[in-house]
């Protein structure tokens, strides 16, 4: 498999998979969502099934659309019977990916934590994990948790780093350089996380992660721009062609994609990871395209 450097390779490689993944979109009622649930169809990567008030959800977009073969609608009116109902038919195996629709995220969280009904088994980590396309950088960049675990442990930033690793061996990049990101690139114990990342790259000399390239503590400039970085005179593997950035809390992860999106045209896929099938859990907020390419996301992990 070659390399997926951007969303558009990602979509054409699914298209020539021929495959359509079932996604079931907990109350489909919102006009972002639509779009992108519509143009995955028409893409060729998915079967919808919308859950929730069927009045809300027919529109002639939908359904004129010469893909509307592939598109179902399970009417629940209420926003929990169609959260229920979406969950419920991915933990059957009725569909293979889970979208949010318009339901509170944490409406969201507690049907997938669900100990009996739910999507996550006992012990694992769930993590939020996503790509950006940035047209000032030459790959997609993959980066951890921007919006799940506000300050994570090591046992739990180990689990993120581990999905961040599969996630990318899924785009057919086979040795992934991850940079653990921090305001400097010096290891002071007596800064916040760093004992945290001495303890990771420990770990990863001692071959916890496999076939990986990891370096860290690093700032930005090393991590992401070859000739800042020179500039530092810091010797790292990784200078300027990092894979995965680990982030030390959600809420550093959260400002960086944020203000990428907004100055520098970027765009993201994201979703949960830790569950038992991906999780498309996107904000009302985002873009139709990230909502895209957050289902296409879904898809190779599916």
């Amino acid at each position: 498999m070659q390399t997926i450097s951007s969303f558009a390779e990602l979509t054409k490689h699914l298209q020539s998979v021929n495959e359509r993944k079932k996604l079931a979109v907990a109350n489909a009622v919102d006009s972002h969502t639509l779009e992108a649930v519509l143009k995955a169809v028409e893409s060729g990567i998915i079967e919808a099934y919308l859950i929730g008030d069927v009045a809300a959800i027919e529109s002639p977009d939908l359904f004129e659309s010469a893909s509307s073969r592939f598109i179902h609608v399970v009417d629940a009116p209420e926003v929990k019977e169609a959260t229920l109902e979406a969950v419920r038919m991915v933990r059957s195996g009725e569909a293979d990916i889970l979208m949010k629709g318009l339901v509170n995220t944490d409406v969201l969280l507690r049907a997938i934590l669900d100990k009996e009904k739910g999507l996550v088994k006992t012990g694992s980590v769930v993590s939020y994990n996503a790509a950006l396309e940035i047209p000032a950088y030459h790959k997609l960049l993959f980066f951890t948790d921007p919006a799940v675990i506000p300050s994570p442990t090591v046992m739990q930033r180990k689990e993120m780093i581990r999905y961040s690793i599969q996630t990318a061996y899924k785009f057919g990049i086979r040795e992934p350089k991850i940079a653990l990101i921090h305001a400097t690139e010096k290891a002071n114990t007596k800064i916040r996380y760093m004992q945290d990342y001495m303890e990771i790259m420990a770990a990863w000399r001692n071959g916890e992660f496999g076939d990986v390239i990891m370096d860290g503590p690093l700032d930005i400039f090393l991590a992401l721009d070859r000739e800042r970085g020179r500039i530092k005179h810091v010797a790292t593997p990784v200078l300027g062609d990092t894979d995965i950035l680990i982030f030390p809390s959600f809420e550093s992860a959260n400002s960086f994609y944020k203000g990428l999106m907004v100055f520098a045209g970027a765009e993201m896929g994201g979703l949960l990871q830790g569950t038992e099938k991906p999780v498309v859990l996107t904000s009302r907020s985002e873009s139709v395209l990230s909502k895209f390419y957050s289902i296409a996301m879904a898809c190779i992990l599916a």
